[in-house]
């Protein structure tokens, strides 16, 4: 009865876990959807353009996005391996620093090389009006996070 416990709970925690990754995984499909459309009408790309713009563009966004993310978890990770970061010694401290630099470096290595490409696509003022709707459009997905938060409390 006891191993029936406990293989109905282990079912039930996996069938949680999948089906909250799922619902993650569907979250993301559409926030990139709905910016995928917002870019494009913000910068009123021709459909040839689009074409051209949208490999190079998400190439690019995918590399920073990763590297952010690694720059993230592994200073965390590093951290808390030491025990926090008041445990942490100089030379520890100063090896996360130097970690910290060359991947923040390699982030805008990759803007630099991302900006050079869509040059060749798009004008320098579209390339303008990305960098606007790009932090428009993330200002909006937190606000309105955080109008649903708020709905949730209520």
């Amino acid at each position: 009865m006891k191993k029936m416990k406990k293989l109905l709970f282990l079912t039930y925690i996996i069938l949680l876990t999948t089906n909250t990754s799922f619902s993650q995984q569907q979250n993301r499909q559409r926030i990139k959807a709905l910016k995928t459309a917002y870019i494009t009408e913000a910068l009123n790309l021709s459909p040839n353009e689009a074409e051209k713009f949208w490999p190079i563009y998400n190439m690019y966004t995918t590399k920073i996005q990763a590297l952010k993310m690694s720059l993230e978890g592994g200073l965390q990770h590093k951290v808390q391996l030491a025990g926090g970061i008041d445990y942490l010694s100089n030379k520890e401290a100063q090896k996360l620093i130097d970690d910290v630099i060359l991947t923040e470096q390699q982030i805008t290595d990759n803007k630099i090389k991302l900006v050079k490409e869509l040059s060749k696509i798009i004008s320098a003022v579209k390339i303008i009006r990305l960098k606007k709707a790009e932090k428009e459009f993330n200002r909006r997905i937190l606000r309105e996070f955080s109008r649903r938060k708020k709905l949730q409390r209520q």
